[in-house]
């Protein structure tokens, strides 16, 4: 059973506005106040002054409202991402993505789509600084494609485990660009909230839960 892809989670909202659009509001309503207890009675405020005083007293208060809202709705979808993450959890899924993970040992899987044939596929692996690891060429034919990766540089050497960048480039026989999709597929292993987003642990591959894009169920 396939199940379309998920969209990613929000950050929990902060109330350092609310709080400074209140503190604003509490000033302005003593500040208010005050003048009108200390007008001249014999030269009272004037009506227009007062009216668009008023305004400003209504737009504050409507402000602070309206962030409090707001904060309500971001914590609802943080929420609402959050138990979705986790529902994810041991599910098979495929996700938009140029990292991979190497594993301690055996090989890494790098994995494109091509929306049409290609003459040439270059693929560049990058280590943690951009550097250029090891170069491979990748199948031609249209649709998924495949890619074991031994894990070894150009010399032949086992490189660390970890996280890698890969570059791909495709070519169709006029020399001009072949459309393709990197991404990884796998089973979610974990959920790593990263500032405003969720992330998930796609065996070993850290991506976006924004980036997902399939799901399968499993079991």
């Amino acid at each position: 059973m396939t199940i379309s892809a998920i969209a990613g989670g929000g950050g929990a909202p902060t109330r350092s506005s609310g709080q400074s659009l209140a503190a604003n509001f509490d000033n302005f309503l003593n500040l208010l106040t005050t003048q009108l207890q200390n007008q001249d009675p014999l030269a009272p405020m004037d009506a227009n002054s007062f009216t668009a005083q008023l305004v400003q007293f209504a737009s504050v208060e409507q402000a602070i409202q309206t962030n409090g809202k707001l904060a309500e709705l971001g914590a609802a979808v943080h929420s609402s991402a959050t138990a979705a993450a986790i529902g994810l959890l041991g599910q098979e899924v495929s996700a938009t993505t140029d990292q991979i993970a190497l594993p301690g040992g055996g090989a890494a899987v790098i994995r494109y789509r091509l929306a049409d044939p290609a003459a040439e596929v270059r693929v560049s692996v990058l280590d943690g600084h951009g550097r250029s690891v090891r170069t491979l060429a990748g199948s031609t034919g249209a649709g998924e494609n495949l890619l074991p990766w031994d894990g070894t540089d150009a010399t032949g050497r086992r490189l660390p485990a970890g996280s890698y960048t890969v570059r791909i480039e495709a070519t169709r026989t006029d020399g001009t660009a072949a459309g393709l999709e990197q991404f990884v597929t796998g089973k979610v292993q974990a959920i790593e909230p990263q500032g405003g987003t969720l992330n998930l642990v796609i065996d070993g591959a850290t991506v976006p839960m924004s980036t997902v894009r399939l799901v399968r169920q499993t079991g």
